[in-house]
């Protein structure tokens, strides 16, 4: 097919926040704050700002982390949670496995142990056949279970089977 016979774009794409213009509040506020010089790595006012406010947000402690992208977001989380002999859990269909250019992996040293999923979804004894793993210093330690709600396949997680899978993993 050549370029002249392809269908035109989509006028909206909801393939990534990147592919995306902001709300215009937001472009506003970026603009106010594009008036002057500001320390960076978390010592400017903004920053300053943000983690009190997201603590009362969520009404616990939280440490900011900024980043520019989902990427960079999805790095940094699992990072935060895994180290080198550690396993993230997640299905074969999931954008972490699929979409992130081996970026967890590399950046977080983990291994992702990608789980066979025909509705994207994982189950509670899909983790159990890796519960073997744990304390075997030949096997990577599954530690993180990563899921998307919805689905890169579009289905849902009920709550029911949410509270499954969660508790499934507390447990062990």
């Amino acid at each position: 097919m050549s370029p002249a016979e392809l269908p035109p774009p989509p006028r909206v794409t909801f393939a990534s926040d990147n592919a995306a213009g902001v709300h215009p509040a937001v472009m506003a506020a970026l603009a106010e704050a594009n008036t002057a010089h500001a320390i960076a790595y978390g010592n400017d006012r903004w920053t300053r700002r943000l983690e009190p406010a997201l603590r009362e947000r969520f009404g616990a402690p939280v440490d900011v982390l900024p980043v520019w992208g989902g990427t960079g977001a999805n790095v940094v989380a699992l990072a935060c949670h895994v180290q080198a002999r550690d396993a993230i859990v997640c299905g074969d269909t999931a954008h972490l496995h699929l979409a992130e250019a081996g970026a967890p992996e590399r950046m977080s040293g983990a291994k992702l142990l990608a789980l066979p999923t025909p509705d994207g979804k994982l189950r509670p004894e899909q983790l159990r056949a890796h519960l073997a793993w744990l304390g075997d210093e030949h096997h990577p330690q599954p530690k993180v279970v990563s899921i998307s709600q919805s689905t890169e396949l579009g289905s849902l997680y009920s709550i029911d089977e949410l509270g499954a899978l969660c508790d499934e993993a507390h447990r062990h």
